[in-house]
């Protein structure tokens, strides 16, 4: 006997289902493995490994070591859901971070940067495409492709940069069709990176600059009678103290005042759109400032600082799979098992976000925890009900069945 109620798992099942029936070439077995899989991740509790899996789903641990193993289009369906449920207000982030991993034959092992750590350690690293929503201040998961070691990288004669560059060029007609706006961090401030990117795609680049960033404001005099090449450039920007002639106001409140300018960046050898963000504390100044930047020199300075804002909600989308859908928890030795599982941990958060949180009043706070605390009650009373053949359609046991499920709740 199955419990029906419309607290749980079914939104997610119902969402999940429609977006997989738009998907080709997936056989109905397929189909139902996925869609099994993503409520499984939201259920279970303990490691996110294949034996884990077979404790609480309806497949062996074998079927989910075959299954693993088989391709499905991440990006696909996690387009298909934010055209289906997201707003149009989006931009598309991008951010590696790095997983712990050890043993010998775990595939592009090496030594990756760990923020968290502040240095360069041992493990895995996932580079992740995800799209924010800027109306709902969340980002949803697009694709996580895992990174080749630096020793890979180098015996190609390739770089980290080169590799993150290529990533985004090779999938620029996707990330295109959600948003010309690619919003990465301050370590993406690179000639190298910015010139590959801009030379084969149609995308315009957010990003953060050095707070000792080389730059140059344009000279808009008279030109120069004579001989010799124009005036191109009229003095160096002094990021701890602005020339506020030239960088205009553009908004200011309580925590921030805005300053933009087009000026001339030395180490990206172009034309930047810059924002110079100074940042109040109850509106009284402060010493603390940033560079904020697009390579769109018609983009206007607040959706510049809005969206590099929002970039950040990538990071909360790693956490909320680190801690709650076993992102790290993987054991495979397979590049394709472990590719599967990255993106099955990202895409069920973006999945409960979808399903439990774009629909809900926006003074109620979204809770992941309170989820899969709800997916794991429903999941156990399944299987009491199925056991001991008890009929849920009793008006004393919706009652108490409602009480079941809201246990262990943090707001039930």
């Amino acid at each position: 006997m199955q419990l029906r109620t419309e607290k749980a798992s079914n939104k997610s099942q119902a969402l999940a289902g429609k977006l997989l029936n738009k998907m080709e070439g997936l056989s109905k077995p397929r189909k139902n493995f996925i869609l099994s899989t993503m409520i499984l991740f939201l259920s279970m509790r303990g490691r996110y490994n294949f034996k884990g899996m077979e404790r609480y789903g309806s497949y062996s641990e074998k079927s989910y070591r075959l299954h693993f193993e088989k391709g499905f289009d991440f990006f696909k369906f996690n387009a298909e859901l934010y055209k289906l449920r997201l707003s149009n207000n989006c931009i598309v982030a991008f951010d590696p971070s790095y997983l712990p991993k050890s043993g010998k034959h775990t595939p592009h092992k090496g030594t990756f940067y760990s923020g968290c750590l502040g240095r360069a350690t041992g493990g895995i690293e996932i580079g992740g495409l995800a799209v924010v929503d800027l109306t709902h201040n969340t980002a949803f998961n697009l694709e996580a492709i895992q990174t080749p070691s630096p020793k890979e990288l180098k015996a190609k004669g390739l770089s980290l940069v080169d590799y993150y560059a290529q990533l985004i060029v090779d999938r620029s007609k996707q990330i295109r069709e959600i948003s010309k706006y690619l919003a990465v961090d301050g370590y993406f401030a690179k000639l190298k990176y910015i010139d590959k990117i801009k030379n084969s795609t149609d995308l315009e680049i957010i990003c953060k600059l050095r707070q000792d960033a080389n730059l140059k404001y344009l000279y808009k005099g008279p030109k120069r009678k004579g001989r010799g090449r124009p005036k191109k450039h009229d003095g160096k920007v002094d990021t701890k103290n602005i020339d506020k002639r030239r960088f205009k106001e553009i908004f200011r409140d309580e925590t921030v005042i805005l300053f933009q300018a087009i000026v001339w960046s030395v180490s990206l050898k172009r034309n930047i759109n810059v924002v110079y963000a100074e940042f109040l504390d109850e509106g009284k100044p402060t010493k603390r400032y940033a560079l904020l930047f697009s390579t769109d020199l018609e983009l206007d300075g607040i959706s510049i600082y809005k969206f590099y804002k929002g970039r950040f909600q990538i990071e909360f989308l790693f956490r909320d799979a680190k801690q709650f859908t076993g992102l790290t928890h993987c054991q495979a030795r397979s590049e394709s098992k472990l590719y599967f599982h990255f993106n099955m941990a990202l895409t069920t958060v973006g999945l409960a976000k979808a399903a439990h949180y774009l629909e809900k009043e926006k003074d109620k706070p979204f809770s992941l925890a309170d989820i899969k605390t709800s997916y794991f009650n429903e999941l156990m009373l399944d299987l009491f009900l199925s056991n001991f053949q008890i009929d849920t359609e009793l008006k004393k046991n919706k009652a108490a069945i409602n009480r079941i499920l809201d246990f262990g709740k943090i707001a039930a």
